[in-house]
């Protein structure tokens, strides 16, 4: 009988050792699919948005160098929820490999010119979603990169899936357990069906006012995210520096016949709507253009 291969090839202790002193959940199994596409052992790695611990991407993985980066904006709006600060559990090994594995605290696309050109793989999880200046954020991580280095990306949900408002806020304890945990705020895909006021008008009903006024604040207004929906995604990464490798739409939720023309009417011009996230492998080409005179 075939053993089921083990995550990232670790030990059952190691992995509940992860999942439980760095709060590490889809971390693992996209950092899996990122191991699928291109070996880590040996690379000098780039993550953006985020900082998976040195243990595991240094001792374990053997990656030759890992620098994380994370917007301050961001970590203010996380606090100790940010794996950044999750990581203090982790001193010993970010000591052992000082010369390897740094943290940086800023937006990626004022990260320093002493990093272009040295790196072989940008890794990004469940970041492409918060970055407003995208398309100039993917210029920088193309100058960063070394020829032939890549970027993967998985990032969800995105603003065009039934749960794209990606609320950083919870129901306050006033109100009574929502029935609905996958969508207890709003409707699949309501927050692009309804205009700000019929939004605020159900969420008074639903909730009270005080509550409804923060949920359209976030849905709406704040930095949170940058309400891309799939097309934007597709055509910004068409229109960078990269060559892309594979894109795909991931984690399908399907709305039905009926619901779909009526999210088509209410955004023009879109029409993915079933995916909540985007699979990217985008790579930096290894060839010089030839320029004519």
């Amino acid at each position: 009988m075939t053993e089921t291969p083990s995550l990232l090839g670790l030990t059952e202790d190691q992995l509940q050792y992860f999942q439980q002193t760095f709060t590490l959940s889809y971390h693992l199994s996209y950092l899996q699919v990122c191991q699928q596409c291109l070996s880590l052992r040996g690379l000098d790695v780039l993550e953006v948005g985020g900082a998976l611990p040195a243990s595991l991407v240094i001792d374990h993985l053997r990656c030759n160098s890992w620098t994380a980066v994370e917007a301050p904006s961001y970590d203010q709006e996380l606090g100790s929820a940010n794996q950044f600060h999750r990581n203090t559990q982790d001193q010993a090994y970010q000591q052992k490999y000082v010369t390897s594995y740094r943290h940086l605290y800023l937006d990626i696309e004022s990260i320093p010119e002493e990093h272009y050109g040295q790196y072989d793989l940008i890794f990004s999880i469940a970041c492409f979603e918060h970055i407003h200046r995208l398309p100039q954020a993917l210029q920088v991580m193309h100058r960063c990169l070394k020829p032939g280095g890549k970027l993967f990306t998985m990032h969800s949900p995105i603003w065009s899936a039934f749960d794209g408002h990606h609320l950083p806020i919870a129901i306050p304890s006033r109100f009574a357990e929502p029935k609905n945990t996958l969508c207890p705020i709003f409707q699949p895909w309501e927050h692009l069906l309804l205009s700000r006021i019929e939004a605020y008008k159900a969420l008074k009903e639903r909730f009270d006012g005080e509550f409804a006024d923060e949920v359209i604040y976030y849905t709406f207004n704040s930095d949170h995210i940058n309400r891309y929906f799939s097309e934007d995604y597709l055509f910004t990464f068409e229109n960078s520096p990269f060559d892309c490798r594979k894109i795909q739409l991931t984690f399908p939720c399907k709305p039905s016949i009926e619901l779909q023309r009526s999210l088509e009417q209410a955004n023009p011009g879109y029409q993915h709507f079933t995916n909540n996230g985007i699979f990217a492998l985008l790579e930096k080409s290894n060839k010089f253009k030839q320029i004519h005179f």
